[in-house]
């Protein structure tokens, strides 16, 4: 049996590949796509660090994805008033259009490379990786 956690690490990157492709006609990664995707979760009420944290992602990567995304006018930093040390992230009007954009490629990725399960292969393949992505957030 091929060891399944090589297995799972390798469709993760193959998925990321592909959702990189899809995206470079918007010229955003994969990686920017989920910072934007979580600022617009939380509504400009997040910072940096929240950011990384919901992306299991150390901070200095994701420091560098935000500076990148603010010099291409896509968020702005807000002042954080309980936290000068700190600061919230929000997303533009362009940002917001173009997540419209984002989340319909990042779909049409999902779709295609899963169109392979029925229904119930599907529905039984998010539950497995559910309770193992939660039986290894609680051991680990």
């Amino acid at each position: 049996m091929d060891n399944i956690s090589y297995l799972l690490v390798k469709s993760s990157r193959f998925l990321k590949k592909a959702l990189d492709t899809r995206l470079l006609q918007y010229n955003i990664t994969a990686r920017q796509f989920s910072v934007l995707h979580q600022i617009a979760l939380k509504n400009g009420r997040i910072t940096l660090a929240e950011v990384a944290d919901a992306l299991e992602s150390d901070r200095p990567t994701i420091s560098g994805v935000i500076n990148r995304l603010e010099k291409n006018g896509l968020l702005t930093k807000i002042e954080n008033p309980t936290d000068g040390r700190s600061a919230y992230l929000a997303l533009n009007e362009k940002a917001l259009a173009l997540l419209e954009a984002l989340r319909a490629a990042s779909d049409q990725v999902n779709q295609e490379a899963f169109d392979i399960f029925n229904e119930a292969e599907l529905a039984n393949l998010t539950s497995y990786l559910t309770r193992l992505m939660d039986h290894i957030s609680e051991r680990y």
